[in-house]
């Protein structure tokens, strides 16, 4: 079962520097000093004679469940050095036999009829167990769950026999967080952590704890931790509290006290020194500088606390402010600068500060870092920021009971259980809503103030660098840093540049004008087709729904002769972007802001379509944007650099990459060499560089708008109101009948397998695509995409529930009108010990699936769909998707209409006839990726 951190482990700096920031909510307040703070009395609290404490929030909301938390305030914090794991294997084994139900409770649950992560599931992290029910709104369902919760509170038996088949499970849920985003959060929280136990007590374990820990090691953490003085209940719906709470006395009383272990201390020791270090990884991409200041945070649960805490939060947004400030005017090689605060302890917090830097631009992100803590220290707070946010603060407050009494179930769970496991209070709404007004009248610019320079004052400090991949990086010494600070101490500061000019919105200039040379009516699907003047086309499904759907399409893909594929994908990445010659840089993008305006993007091997919404008033504007991208003349020459700088950090990292070495080996089994498919050179990418560079690109752009366009409309607008917007803004856009289309790559035809022995991680893997040729119909892929799932479903019983063997399995199955071809794609994980055997029984039961087809699981899985169809009958986006895929396949609206009996005949012998087509295993390829042998990695 998954598990996740409270500290938001894996979010610092949202972008790249990810800094831990899940500091305590701002109106949020602290466990009171005795009698100070009122708890919110929408809260039915109590608490047991053996010390069992819950919580009861009435909610109507008119939610058919409700929701029931079991809080175990044990994580793998509180695990021994010989415990590693432990806290999530007893977890999974709670759900195993019980007092009450020696068959087990998963079993008890299942016959019930409830699903894991629809009606239960389970959440261990560094702090707390989580055990989470959603029962029906019934009397017998939440009583139901409530005996769960009893039998998972104190009558887990944690049996011998199954254990062993648990660890398997484990173990494939161990292997489906290895990975790049895994790597870099362990070394990420070694650096920011350092001092503390969280970097030694990984969650889930290691694979040696989960292969070796024995049933007892389960037990008597359990029966040490899992006491009533250290757990709580959470109901949250539709309930009686009275009703509830006689309940929770019959089932939780029989609970035993006892004394608690000794808790493992979770802050970090702060150090006195400067720490530099490095954070790379075969698979990343980022080159980056960060810096992080640790220091001491007050936890305190009292009114002081709470002040402390409003001047952390008003701090934290002033230096964010200055940093904005300075990231106006950066030098070419730091593409941006952040910072931001974050808790790391419940008496540690850190902030920090990232640059994103181009690559070799390391030494110059580290100056910018340095000078604005250098400008912080100078010059303060901008006091009229400071006044901003007071103001905001203030506004948010105001607004705190109206967001108070608009909680839903999901909210109060949340907030609850968050203020559960930090040992606080849920305040009294209007007492904390006075609260907030008197502290903020008493903080002043200099507690602020004084506050940013304490944090900049800490000794506590680290250095650390991040370039792509394994490309070389030299880190700074402690002398280095120590000079370059001391060297800008000395210097004035720079003088402030002007902001720049504030970009003028600037509507788009009329452009050539067209004419509506032909129109073909189809009364029947209530469609209209224009032919332009052009030669482009137009279709408009004429429907009740206000909101008009508009689409465009061509054949402008990025497999096109006269240029890479990487270029015609930079130039149409570009181009949507780009602003008539007569427009300065940025002002269409503005006005397109300010009309609230979108046209998202979709550039295929094949095709460049365009896609929009808006109101019939607004439809002018969609149309003359999309005019004013098809006929823009100049890229943005920093737009084309950002472009080549993310382009050439990828090249850095694909020489140590595992997954680029994937993905070029599946391209070569697939579809043999393909120079147009190549990878940039860094050559390449400098020959893009300056006036030269972007002449091509702009060539190439205007080649990409040169390719004829079929358009699509869904909605209501009055006919002649749209006939003068085509003439208007679309059939005078220049096109070229001529221009050449972009060609799919076809997956060429046979068997093709290879073996990788260079993966990072301690787990094999398989994927493996098939491509066959099928006649498409919207009987075949409907009937394609059933069949899908009664595979992946069969998929899932054979290598997980029957061998527990995998934990993460992706299986579909696509029908293509395009090309008239079916492909699949087979993806799992497993031990390479077992990848042989397991990938021998996919491989099976994919050749040999038309005969190993069931009626009850066909009939079922058509059920569903005919549900699922029910709905998309009355869905805008499925209609208008099913319209263009009408006309690209016979030139028609019949689809429209053929849709609506789409499943009339659909039976499961006529599954089994289709089934038969199949041929999944013939033209696949297939790469089977191993552990490196020692040292031969390509590793971090």
């Amino acid at each position: 079962m998954p598990f996740i951190s409270r500290f938001c482990s894996a979010a610092w700096l949202r972008a790249l520097f990810l800094l831990v920031s899940c500091a305590l909510p701002l109106l949020a307040s602290a466990a009171p000093e005795p009698g100070a703070f009122l708890w919110d009395p929408r809260i039915v609290r109590g608490e047991l004679a053996n010390g069992f404490p819950y919580y009861i929030v009435p909610v109507k909301d008119g939610s058919a469940q409700v929701s029931m938390q079991l809080v175990v305030r044990v994580g793998s914090l509180d695990e021994r050095d010989d415990q590693s794991g432990v806290a999530h294997m007893v977890e999974h084994m709670v759900f195993h036999a019980s007092q009450k139900h020696p068959e087990g409770l998963r079993d008890y649950m299942t016959n019930l009829g409830w699903q894991v992560g629809r009606h239960y599931n389970a959440q261990t992290n560094f702090e707390r167990t989580l055990y989470m029910l959603a029962p029906e709104k019934r009397p017998e369902r939440m009583m139901a769950a409530l005996d769960v919760l009893a039998e998972i509170a104190g009558g887990a038996q944690i049996p011998d026999s199954g254990l062993e088949s648990e660890r398997k499970i484990i173990l494939e849920e161990w292997r489906t967080k290895l990975g790049l985003t895994e790597r870099m959060e362990r070394q990420r929280r070694a650096l920011l952590r350092a001092g503390s136990l969280y970097p030694a007590r990984p969650t889930i374990g290691s694979e040696a704890s989960i292969r070796s820990q024995p049933t007892s090691a389960l037990r008597r953490f359990y029966a040490d931790w899992y006491r009533p003085g250290n757990m709580a209940l959470l109901i949250v719906g539709d309930v009686d509290p009275a009703e509830m709470e006689q309940k929770i006395r019959a089932r939780f009383s029989a609970l035993e006290p006892a004394e608690l272990p000794a808790r493992n201390r979770a802050d970090p020791v702060l150090s006195t020194q400067l720490r530099i270090a490095r954070v790379q990884d075969a698979e990343s991409g980022t080159s980056q500088v960060g810096w992080v200041f640790r220091f001491k945070s007050d936890p305190e649960q009292n009114r002081a606390g709470f002040r402390n805490r409003l001047i952390d939060r008003l701090a934290e947004r002033l230096v964010r402010h200055a940093v904005r400030q300075q990231a106006g005017a950066l030098p070419s090689a730091v593409e941006s600068l952040t910072s931001s605060r974050g808790e790391l302890g419940g008496n540690v917090a850190s902030l920090g500060f990232a640059a994103s830097v181009a690559l070799g631009g390391h030494q110059e992100g580290l100056r910018q870092i340095l000078l604005a803590q250098e400008q912080l220290r100078r010059e303060g707070v901008d006091r009229k920021a400071l006044a901003d946010e007071m103001a905001e603060i203030h506004r948010l407050n105001d607004k705190s009971l109206d967001v108070h009494a608009r909680r839903d179930i999901s909210t109060w769970q949340q907030l609850l259980g968050e203020a559960l496991v930090e040992r606080r209070i849920l305040q009294d709404p209007q007492q904390k809503q006075a609260e907030v007004k008197a502290i903020m009248a008493s903080i002043t610019p200099a507690d602020v103030e004084t506050r940013v320079r304490e944090w900049l004052a800490s000794p506590d400090q680290l250095l650390f660098m991040l370039a792509p991949g394994l490309s070389p990086l030299r880190l700074p010494t402690q002398a280095e840093v120590e000079a370059l600070r001391a060297r800008i101490a000395s210097e004035p500061l720079p003088v402030p540049q002007a902001a720049p000019a504030k970009v003028v919105a600037r509507a788009p200039e009329p452009g050539p004008v067209g004419r509506l040379m032909a129109e073909e009516v189809d009364e029947k699907n209530q469609v209209i087709r224009w032919k332009l003047s052009n030669g482009d086309e137009f279709i408009w499904h004429r429907t009740q729904d206000p909101q008009l759907r508009f689409a465009a399409r061509s054949a402008a893909g990025y497999r096109q002769p006269g240029a890479p594929a990487w270029q015609w994908q930079i130039a149409a990445q570009l181009a949507r972007e780009a602003d008539p010659a007569t427009q300065p840089p940025g002002s269409l993008s503005r006005w397109a802001s300010e009309q609230k305006l979108n046209l998202n993007q979709d550039q295929k091997d094949d095709s460049l379509s365009y896609s929009g919404q808006s109101t019939a008033a607004q439809l002018e504007d969609l149309l003359r944007l999309y005019a004013a991208r098809q006929t823009a003349s100049r890229i943005d020459p920093q737009a084309l650099g950002g472009s080549l700088r993310q382009l050439a950090r990828q090249i850095a990292r694909q020489p140590a990459s595992v997954s680029a070495a994937l993905a070029r080996e599946m391209a070569v089994l697939r579809f043999a060499a393909a120079e147009l498919d190549a990878s940039p050179t860094a050559e390449a990418l400098m020959a893009l560089e300056g006036e030269a560079g972007q002449a091509r690109i702009e060539d190439l752009a205007r080649q990409l708008s040169a390719a004829p366009v079929r358009y699509f409309l869904a909605g209501e607008i009055e006919p002649e109101v749209l006939r003068g917007l085509l003439g208007r803004h679309l059939a005078g856009i220049p096109r070229d009948p001529a221009a050449v289309a972009a060609e799919p790559l076809l997956q060429r035809a046979g068997r093709h397998e290879s073996r990788l022995a260079i993966g990072i991680e301690p787990q094999a893997s398989v994927r493996a695509i098939g491509s066959q040729s099928m006649n498409w119909s919207p009987e075949r892929a409907v009937g394609v995409a059933i069949l899908s799932r009664v595979a992946y479903r069969m998929l899932r019983s054979e290598l997980r529930e029957a061998q527990n063997g995998i934990y993460r399995l992706n299986f579909t199955m696509t029908l293509d009108p395009a090309s008239g071809r079916l492909g699949s794609e087979l993806y799992f994980t497993t031990d390479p010990a077992r990848i042989d055997e397991l990938w021998g029984r996919a491989h099976k039961l994919l050749a040999t699936l038309p005969t190993r087809l069931d009626d009850a699981l066909l009939e079922a899985e058509i059920r569903n769909m005919k549900a699922a169809e029910g709905r998309r009958r009355e869905d805008a986006a499925s209609r208008f998707a099913r319209l263009q895929l009408s006309y690209a396949r016979w030139g028609d609206a019949r689809y429209l209409a053929d849709s609506q009996h789409l499943l009339d005949g659909m039976n499961a012998r006529t599954l089994r006839a289709l089934a038969a087509e199949l041929a999944l295993t013939r033209d696949m390829a297939s790469v089977i990726l191993l552990p490196a042998a020692e040292g031969k990695g390509a590793g971090q």
